[in-house]
Parts: C-alpha cells; structure tokens; sequence
C-alpha cells in the first residue's frame, strides 16, 4: 500500500513548478521578502533566474536582524539593484546598520532610477540610537517616473537649483524627518504640483503648517508639535485623519481644515479637539463646517473630547452624513452612546456602526438598548470585540 502511494505520487503532476511566470511575479513573489525570492530558486530550475524578473524588491530589517556584518548586507543591496532586469515597480529598503560607512544611499537611489522605480519606501537607519539620521541623497531627483515616496526617519536633501518638479509623484509621506522645517516642506510641495496624498507625521521642526495643493485628496497629520498652526487651500480634498494628537489645540486644526467645503471623510483616533482647553465651546458644532461630510469614524477618548458640556439641541446638520463608525472606549457616564444618538438624529441618513469593549459598563448597556429601540438596526447596530485604547498608528500609505 505504502508503494503505491509512492508511486502515485512520483507520477503525479509537479504543480509548483506549472505555476505560469505571470502568477509567480504578480502574485507570490510580490507579497514576499528579497531574501524569500531568491531562496525560491532552488525549488525548481526553472526559477532559477527568475528572481531578477521580480518586479518588487522588499529588503526588510527582519532578515538581517541577526547580521553582524554591514558590507554583507551592502552587497545583498548592491546585488538585488544590479542584476533585476525588470522595470521597479516598488522598491523597499528597511535596513539597519552598525556602521555608517555601509550607508551607500546615493548609489542605490541611482540604481534605482535606472530600473525606473516607480513607488520607494526608504527606512536606512543605525542600531545605535544616538547616531545622527541618515542624510537621503540627492540621487532621488533622478527618479522620474517616481509615483508615491515614503520616508521613515530620514532626512531631506537640499533641493537642486537647477531641479524642475516631479511629473508623476502623487503620494508623498514623511515619517520622523527631522529637519523637516516650514520652509523646508513648502520647498518640496512646490515640486510635487501634481500631489494627492500626504502624510505627515512626528516632524517636530513644523511650526506654521502650510499646505496650498490644487489636487491634493488625501491628508494625515499625526504627532506634530502641539503648537502647530494650519493653513490650507485645497479645493479638492475630500477626505483628512488626525492622529493621537493627546492634549493639543485640536479644535483649531479642525476649523482649519474645515474652510475646505470638499471634505466628505473625516477620521479622529484618539483625537482632542480642545474641549479640556476650550471649556464651554461646544467642538461637536465644528462637524457644521464640513456641509458635504458622508463617512465619520471617531475612536477613542475623542468622544469625550468632542462633547461640552451641554449637547445643543438643534445647530447641527449632517443631511449628507452616510455613515459613523464609532470605536468607544470604556464609558462610566455614557456620554458617547449620547453622542452617537445625537448624531442619529440630527443626520436622517447615517448609520452607525459601534465598536464597543468586551466590558462594557452597564450605563452605556442601559443607553445603546434606549437607541436600539428609538432607531431600527438599518440604522445602528453594535459589535463588542476587544480593542486597544491607544492604538498603533495605522499608515494608509503603507
């Protein structure tokens, strides 16, 4: 018995290696690491090379974690830019390193917009954590066809005199750039005219934020100074998320935003939008200043932020709202169940999806059940699952 299955299978069909070139590139070799691609050689002769026709390079910080030896891995860089004969369609590079000599940012930028990289994601830094940032070279002006730039802890070049603008870049985020400052960035909206994404987000150095895109969509801000001051023209952005901004001037930043009438998504994680340092100000009638709002997702202590005092009666209307997904934290008073009615009522088409904690206090029970019974479950309905009060930065670049 135990020899016909042996043979059974010796005669069977090799599945893994009938997989067409265009599954392996698109679909696996794409989800994978550089390191994974190239151990995949030996499971079949027939990819043996195929490596080098990968569209996507992903050298992540995880493969090299126990690597002592910097030139080492500066030769498995070297090695993926020089030999892939394919067009770059994503490139990842996040490394870190021991010794700054190894850092050969420059070369492998170039390398890159020889393959006509078209998204780049840099994370170069050092293990020791008082050595200075890595400085990105100015080899980044060469990518022409560079379409969304992503940049963690690591600072800007000067921008060349004689640079025109990139053509194709759409999606710009910057993470930790320390030298990032307001001229700085205004430098670099100026050569990004056609932008529809930006992040931004722990770059302490921005003081007098000024963002003027004529085609931005998409704008997250995340972890800047407290004191930071906004001013915006962007005609066509139609969706903001504001991120873990603790105890600063939230509100301030939502009036700012909201002189652009196009926003149609809002998203507030753990966001105080200064009802502790504007007491009385009722901040839950800024939503008033966003006339074509349809999605609202607010998580956290945001909702005891977003309500004074006293919940006006009438002065809010939502008449485009869609949709409330509300992520409420433990409540002893039930506020937020009261908020969430009050924008049930006040906003005929919403429906509300709520997340609540798996202990949930028996107010915000007694209150979710009086909703239930005023509004149908087309209209709201509850899930409890668990969830962390402060939750990791979510990057939708990324």
């Amino acid at each position: 018995m135990a020899i016909t299955r042996l043979m059974a299978g010796a005669s069977a069909t090799d599945r893994l290696s009938a997989l067409s070139d265009d599954v392996l590139l698109d679909h696996i070799f794409t989800k994978i690491s550089y390191t994974d691609v190239v151990r995949s050689s030996i499971l079949s002769k027939r990819w043996r090379l195929l490596w080098r026709k990968t569209p996507i390079l992903k050298i992540c910080r995880k493969d090299f974690e126990k690597e002592k030896d910097d030139m080492r891995v500066h030769a498995i860089i070297n090695n993926a830019l020089l030999h892939v004969d394919a067009r770059l369609l994503h490139l990842n590079l996040g490394v870190a390193f021991n010794d700054p000599k190894a850092v050969d940012i420059n070369t492998w930028i170039r390398l890159a917009a020889e393959k006509q990289v078209e998204r780049m994601e840099l994370h170069i830094s050092y293990r020791h954590p008082h050595t200075t940032m890595v400085e990105l070279g100015d080899s980044v002006f060469r990518c022409e066809n560079l379409t969304a730039l992503l940049l963690k802890r690591i600072n800007l070049p000067m921008i060349p005199n004689n640079f025109g603008v990139f053509r194709s870049l759409k999606t710009l985020y910057c993470l930790g750039i320390l030298n990032l400052d307001d001229v700085m960035f205004e430098q670099f909206m100026a050569i990004c005219p056609h932008l529809r994404n930006l992040g931004i987000s722990c770059c302490k150095a921005l003081r007098n934020l000024n963002i003027r895109s004529s085609n931005l969509r998409y704008l997250q801000l995340s972890l800047l100074s407290p004191d930071l001051s906004l001013q915006m023209a962007c005609p066509r952005l139609t969706e903001i998320r504001l991120t873990d901004w603790g105890t600063s001037p939230g509100l301030k930043l939502l009036q700012g935003i909201s002189r652009s009438e196009s926003i149609k998504r809002i998203t507030l994680l753990n966001h105080n939008t200064g009802n502790a340092i504007n007491p009385g100000i009722p901040s839950i009638t800024v939503l008033n200043s966003f006339p074509r709002l349809e999605e609202l997702t607010i998580h956290g202590q945001c909702f005891q932020e977003m309500i004074s005092d006293e919940i006006p009666v009438a002065g809010l209307t939502l008449q485009n709202l869609k949709m409330v997904r509300a992520h409420i934290g433990p409540d002893k008073d039930g506020q937020a169940v009261t908020f969430l009615g009050f924008l049930l009522r006040n906003s005929p088409l919403s429906v509300t999806r709520v997340f609540l904690p798996e202990r949930c206090p028996r107010i915000m029970q007694i209150k979710l059940q009086d909703l239930e019974k005023e509004f149908s479950k087309s209209r709201l309905s509850t899930v409890t699952r668990r969830w962390s009060m402060y939750p990791n930065e979510v990057c939708k670049f990324c």
